[in-house]
């Protein structure tokens, strides 16, 4: 009950924050508008996606990516051999 309590405690306080900080907002050098959860410390956080390459995530790890090449041709590039029947 006493988690519960401060969780609410910090939604109502957020909130505030919130729209204390969009009255004061220069939208000029802010586009994004404030939300309650920018001042919360028990919202969730939504993990942000990295998007990259495969040879910017081998760089990363210190490895040098060479795509390989088709070493095998591929089955379908061959016509079938007709049958008779």
């Amino acid at each position: 009950m006493a988690e519960a309590r401060r969780q609410h405690d910090w939604n109502v306080a957020s909130t505030i924050m919130a729209l204390m900080a969009e009255m004061n907002r220069d939208r000029k050098r802010r586009r994004k508008p404030f939300k309650p959860d920018d001042f919360n410390p028990y919202a969730e956080q939504k993990p942000i996606v990295a998007r990259g390459t495969v040879e910017q995530a081998a760089a990363m790890l210190g490895a040098s990516f060479q795509p390989k090449l088709a070493e095998l041709p591929c089955l379908k590039s061959k016509p079938e051999e007709p049958t008779s029947s």
